[in-house]
């Protein structure tokens, strides 16, 4: 229900992502803590997600946003239509020339064994974990935030990969989309 008018984002297995928000451009004050205002700009409505598992049927589970910033509707939507218990921290630090200075975020899940002690630890370490952003322009590789996250928990690092923006569109892909639309719904 923003000016934004919803998002859309894609993403593979592969770690290939893309999205956009439908009004590309808003001028929104910034958030009283001097940061862009995503909550205002998204605001309210629905977040739905659907993951094709390669089953029959694709999943869908569809939840009301709880505050339009994405981290905390993200980590809303695994608790409420998952029953995953979930943390997820996401920034961006934007220049005054409105270029990306530094991206990130992470998201932890706890799995159904896990102690009341490991749960504690978690919410500690997170509780005095300074911003994403910050962590990012201190230099920090995400290999160094997340042994921080997992502070006292001994972890181990099982996989790694990249994550990008990938655009897989065509203008051959683009004519496909458009002729199987029809004449008459192209002219409305």
């Amino acid at each position: 229900s923003g000016p934004v008018k919803g998002l859309t984002v894609t993403a593979d297995a592969k770690g290939n992502v893309k999205g956009f928000p439908h009004v590309p451009q808003v001028s929104l004050p910034a958030s009283p803590a001097g940061k862009l205002d995503v909550g205002r700009a998204v605001d309210l409505g629905v977040l739905t997600v659907i993951r094709d598992t390669g089953l029959k049927e694709p999943y869908s589970g569809t939840i009301n946003l709880v505050s339009g910033e994405i981290a905390e509707d993200i980590a809303s939507y695994f608790a409420t239509s998952e029953q995953t218990p979930t943390v997820c921290g996401l920034g961006v630090l934007v220049n005054p020339d409105l270029h990306v200075k530094a991206a990130g975020g992470y998201l932890i899940q706890v799995l159904p064994f896990a102690s009341d002690a490991c749960i504690d630890q978690l919410e500690k370490n997170i509780q005095g974990l300074p911003h994403v952003t910050k962590l990012l322009t201190d230099g920090m590789t995400p290999d160094q935030i997340a042994l921080r996250l997992l502070d006292g928990l001994e972890p181990n690092l099982l996989d790694e990969a990249t994550v990008s923006y990938h655009c897989d569109c065509s203008q051959e892909r683009t004519e496909r989309v458009l002729v199987s639309l029809g004449k008459q719904e192209l002219e409305q």
